[in-house]
């Protein structure tokens, strides 16, 4: 059979790889059941259901032509920031605190898209701390440094 979508195949062979990685992983770990689930239960359940979408689009590439189907060009740009945003998130939450590392993340992310405006980033970035801080903090009563420890010392 011939591939009539070639970045839907891609995607779907993706898809199976991550989820059948995802399921072996969680085969270590003990299942418990659908009340009680034990630490393996959820990425079980994910890497199959992440397996089970990959082979439909897999199969959907080699039935349906959709668009040109080609593969564009990488772009590094945005995904070294994208995910550098998330390490700064990592790295700047114990000393920073919650809301200086929401910022961090939005701010650092928005410079991957062109069309990202620095007034929508922010605004974006207000919403997010502000529905983190009622969830997390306030809400479950997680202890998150929520400012950095100079300004609460």
């Amino acid at each position: 059979m011939r591939i009539k979508n070639f970045k839907n195949f891609c995607a779907g062979l993706l898809f199976i790889l991550f989820g059948v990685a995802f399921t072996w992983g969680a085969t270590r770990y003990s299942m418990g059941s659908a009340a009680k689930m034990g630490p393996g239960y959820f990425p079980l359940i994910l890497g199959g259901l992440l397996s089970i979408l990959g082979g439909i689009i897999f199969v959907r590439s080699l039935v349906n032509r959709s668009g040109d189907g080609r593969v564009g060009q990488i772009l590094l740009k945005p995904g070294v920031l994208v995910f550098g945003s998330i390490a700064a998130f990592a790295l700047l939450l114990k000393t920073a605190g919650l809301v200086v590392s929401i910022f961090a993340l939005i701010l650092v992310a928005s410079f991957a898209s062109r069309e990202a405006r620095f007034r929508d980033s922010l605004i974006s970035a207000v919403l997010l701390c502000a529905v983190s801080l009622a969830i997390f903090v306030y809400g479950l009563n997680l202890q998150i440094p929520v400012w950095p420890a100079f300004i609460t010392q």
